[in-house]
C-alpha cells in the first residue's frame, strides 16, 4: 500500500474522481474490481458494498464541483460481488426459512438498483438527483433520486411497486410544478419514457419467472417452464376478476389446457405471445404505449422483405388490429365530424382504431400512418428492386430523426387524382392534427341531433360517467424497421365507452 494511502485503493479512487465529470460508483466498481477484491477483509457482502460506497462519498466531498453531479447507484449482485462469493465465500447461501423476509427485501433492493443503473447509463438524471431547498419548500410531496436511493439503502421498500410509485411521484412533481415549455419539464418526459421502457422490460421478465430474479438471470433462454404456466394462471384469474362474462368452469378449463400442454413447445410459444400481447394491451390502456410498439416492430420484422413494395396503410391497420384483443378494439370508429356538412364534404370521419379501456385507466385512440419505401426511393432512382428497398429500410432504421422527418416522398392522392409530394414530418403532423379533431368529437359522446357531432357507431355503448381522460397516439411506420410515435394532448370526457 502506498504510504500516503489510508486504505488500499484510495489513490485509484481519487484519480478516478479527478478524471470524471459525472462519476458513478457502479462504473468505479466495475473498472477497478481487482482493487476492491484485494482490499476485502470482511465476510459480509453488504459490508463490502457499504465500505466502498462510504469511501466513494468521502472522496467526492473533496471535489466540491462534483458534489451536485455525482450519481452513485450500485447493484450488489454485479460481477465483483459474484466473483467474491465464488472465490472467497463459497458456502454463503440465502436462507429460505426464518430469514426469507430479509432475502426478499434484498432481492427487491437489488432489482430496483439494477433499474437505476440502467437509467443512469441511458439518461441524464442529474437534474433529478436532489431537490434544492427552495424547490423542496413548496412541493407537497417532494421526491428525488437521492431520497429513493436512501430508501433502498435502508431497505424501506417492501415491494417493487412502492419503488415505482416514488419514481412516478418524482415525475408527477416535475410536470405539476414546472411550465410545459420549460427545459426541466421536457427532461422529465424524456427520463420517464426511458424509465417506463426499462421498467416494463424488467418487470415483464420478472413476472415470467414468478418474481424470481436469480432464476431469470440464469434461465433467460429457456422456453416456457412451470413458473410460466403459473403466470398464465395468474393472468387468467385476472381476466376472471375483470370480466364477469367468463365463468369459473371456463377458467378451470383454460388452466387444465395449460397444464396438459406445458411440454408442447409450439403451444407454449403461442401462449407466450398471447401473454405479451395481453401485457402490451394492459400497458396501453394505462397510458404506456412502449410495449405495444415493441410488439408491433416484432410483427413487422417477421414479414418477408419481398412485401416491402406492397406494404401500405390497410395492411398496417390489419397488423395492429391483430395485436389487440378483439373484445376491446374497434377499428374504423365512425364519427360525425361536422353535422352541418353533407356526406362527402367533411360530415363523417373514421378513427383508425379505438381501444376501450376495460379495467384499465384510459380509452385509447390510435391514428396510423404508413410511409412507403417505394415513395421514398423514387426520389433517388427510377429503377429499383427488392434489395434496394431492403437496403433503404436498414438505412432508415438508424437515421437521425431530424433528417428522417425532412425526407420527401411521393404518393398517389385519390382526392386529387395525381401524385403528390410531402415530407415524413408533414405526414406525422397531419396525423397529430387529425387525431386531435377525432378525440374532441369522441369526447362529445353521441350526436344529440342531426346537426351535431359525436360518435355514430353501433359497436359502441356510450353512457354518462364521471370525468375521465381520453388518450391518443399517432403511430407512423416507415418500411418495416422504423416506427415513430407521438402522444397528443389528453381530452376530458363525461362519458364511458364499451364495445357492444
Amino acid at each position: 500500500m502506498n504510504s500516503l494511502e489510508e486504505y488500499p485503493g484510495q489513490n485509484i479512487l481519487i484519480s478516478y474522481l479527478k478524471k470524471q465529470n459525472k462519476p458513478s460508483f457502479y462504473r468505479f466498481l466495475t473498472s477497478h474490481y481487482d482493487i476492491i477484491l484485494a482490499s476485502i477483509t470482511t465476510s459480509n457482502l453488504k459490508d463490502i458494498d457499504n465500505l466502498w460506497f462510504s469511501r466513494f462519498l468521502l472522496g467526492v466531498e473533496n471535489f466540491p464541483d462534483l458534489k451536485t453531479k455525482v450519481c452513485f447507484f450500485y447493484f450488489a449482485k454485479q460481477e465483483i460481488i459474484k466473483e467474491y462469493k465464488e472465490n472467497l465465500v463459497p458456502t454463503i447461501t440465502i436462507s429460505t426459512t426464518k430469514d426469507s423476509s430479509n432475502a426478499d427485501v434484498n432481492l427487491i433492493t437489488n432489482f430496483c438498483y439494477n433499474i437505476l443503473h440502467e437509467l443512469e447509463s441511458k439518461s441524464n438524471i442529474n437534474p433529478f438527483y436532489k431537490l434544492t431547498e427552495k424547490t423542496n419548500k413548496f412541493i407537497k410531496n417532494p421526491m428525488d433520486i437521492l431520497t429513493i436511493s436512501s430508501k433502498l439503502d435502508n431497505d424501506e421498500y417492501t415491494n417493487i411497486e412502492e419503488f415505482e410509485k416514488d419514481m412516478h411521484l418524482m415525475f408527477h412533481n416535475c410536470y405539476t410544478y414546472n411550465n410545459t415549455d420549460s427545459k426541466i419539464y421536457h427532461l422529465g418526459k424524456e427520463l420517464e419514457s426511458v424509465f417506463i421502457e426499462i421498467w416494463i422490460e424488467k418487470t415483464q421478465k420478472k413476472e415470467m419467472q414468478d418474481n424470481d430474479i436469480d432464476s431469470f438471470i440464469t434461465n433467460k433462454t429457456k422456453v416456457l417452464t412451470e413458473k410460466n404456466i403459473n403466470q398464465q394462471k395468474v393472468e387468467l384469474k385476472r381476466v376472471r376478476d375483470d370480466d364477469v362474462d367468463l365463468s369459473t368452469n371456463h377458467i378451470a378449463k383454460q388452466i387444465r389446457i395449460l397444464e396438459q400442454n406445458k411440454d408442447d413447445l409450439v403451444f407454449n410459444d403461442v401462449v407466450n405471445n398471447a401473454l405479451y400481447s395481453t401485457l402490451a394491451y394492459k400497458n396501453l390502456v394505462a397510458g404506456n404505449i412502449i410495449p405495444f410498439i415493441k410488439n408491433l416492430k416484432t410483427s413487422l420484422l417477421s414479414r418477408s422483405q419481398m412485401s416491402l413494395s406492397s406494404m401500405n396503410e390497410p395492411v398496417l391497420q390489419a397488423i395492429v388490429e391483430g395485436l389487440l384483443p378483439q373484445k376491446y378494439r374497434i377499428p374504423e370508429l365512425s364519427l360525425v365530424m361536422d353535422g352541418k356538412k353533407q356526406k362527402g364534404s367533411g360530415r363523417f370521419g373514421y378513427l383508425d382504431i379505438f381501444v376501450v379501456k376495460g379495467a384499465g385507466d384510459y380509452n385509447i385512440s390510435l391514428e396510423l400512418k404508413y410511409v412507403s419505401l417505394v415513395g421514398l426511393i423514387k426520389k433517388q432512382k427510377d429503377e429499383y428492386g427488392t434489395n434496394d428497398l431492403e437496403d433503404l429500410d436498414k438505412t432508415l432504421a438508424k437515421e437521425n430523426e431530424e433528417l428522417l422527418l425532412n425526407r420527401p416522398y411521393s404518393f398517389w392522392s385519390k382526392e386529387h387524382n395525381k401524385m403528390n409530394q410531402i415530407t415524413i414530418g408533414e405526414t406525422l403532423e397531419k396525423g397529430i392534427n387529425q387525431l386531435r379533431s377525432y378525440m374532441n368529437v369522441i369526447a362529445k359522446g353521441k350526436p344529440t341531433d342531426y346537426f351535431s357531432s359525436g360518435i355514430f357507431d353501433k359497436r359502441v355503448k356510450i353512457t354518462k360517467s364521471n370525468r375521465n381522460e381520453l388518450k391518443g397516439f399517432v403511430i407512423l411506420v416507415i418500411g418495416f424497421r422504423r416506427i415513430l410515435w407521438r402522444p397528443v394532448e389528453e381530452v376530458m370526457s363525461n362519458y364511458s365507452y364499451n364495445k357492444v
